[in-house]
């Protein structure tokens, strides 16, 4: 079978989702082709699509949910998808339904919408960061939701989309616009090495180096912050923890 993975990963969880459905199915024997949207230009020739993102506002990015909307071609041929998010709780995490109806409208057949817990990486205001003996559990636990997912692919079950996506599409919208106004709250201090990683990294060429200063296109995604080897960045002023994946997806 060909299979192509896109995901969109702020400070690794859903790319480490991603690669871990990557090494399990090349481990079958199917062609796998796997890729964040930020260097995808185009769709692999694939039988079934996984594509993941992270839970923002509870929805997925709004660039996860445009690049969907503009990249994926509607198809009449009998291609599949399973859709996922990642996201430190699973109340809100309702952004595969969103991904998951957009889908189902190019002409896909849904065969599992799944929702992984996963360390928290924004905790840049009143939320805590998680233990490091749960962090490694989620990812024990993720790996054998992956697992399970495979082996129990039901493609003569496809699941059906009766109720709207507009609201949460909306609050993705206005999380958007917000992100913009509290992105403003990120400084670097003089502790900066210029490495140029945050710059680099940036999914949205938010942040300009030279004079250390940031734009006005943040997402809130605290790529940034956790992967500063300095500990440079701030938010209002407060210096934040850097969370790194740790562990790996060992299946």
């Amino acid at each position: 079978m060909r299979i192509s993975i896109l995901f969109f990963s702020g400070t690794g969880n859903t790319k480490s989702i991603a690669y871990g459905y990557s090494q399990l199915l090349k481990d079958k024997g199917h062609d796998v082709a796997v890729s964040s949207i930020e260097t995808a230009s185009t769709l692999d020739e694939h039988d079934l699509l996984i594509i993941g993102g992270p839970i923002y506002a509870g929805n997925m990015p709004h660039e996860l949910i445009q690049w969907v909307r503009k990249n994926i071609p509607k198809t009449s041929s009998n291609k599949i998808a399973l859709v996922y998010s990642t996201s430190a709780g699973l109340q809100n995490a309702h952004g595969v339904k969103s991904i998951g109806k957009k889908l189902s409208n190019k002409g896909y057949t849904i065969v599992d919408l799944l929702a992984y817990e996963m360390p928290r990486n924004f905790y840049i205001d009143k939320y805590d960061p998680t233990p490091e003996f749960l962090q490694k559990q989620q990812f024990k636990n993720a790996a054998q939701m992956i697992a399970d997912s495979i082996n129990n692919l039901q493609i003569d079950k496809p699941i059906e989309f009766m109720e709207s996506v507009l609201l949460i599409d909306i609050m993705a919208d206005l999380f958007s616009i917000m992100a913009k106004s509290l992105g403003k709250n990120f400084s670097i201090d003089e502790s900066c090495i210029s490495c140029g990683i945050c710059e680099k990294n940036c999914p949205k060429n938010n942040i300009t180096l030279k004079d250390k200063k940031y734009h006005n296109r943040c997402i809130l995604c605290t790529r940034c912050i956790h992967n500063c080897p300095a500990n440079a960045i701030s938010y209002k002023k407060k210096k934040i923890e850097p969370y790194r994946v740790q562990y790996k997806i060992k299946l």
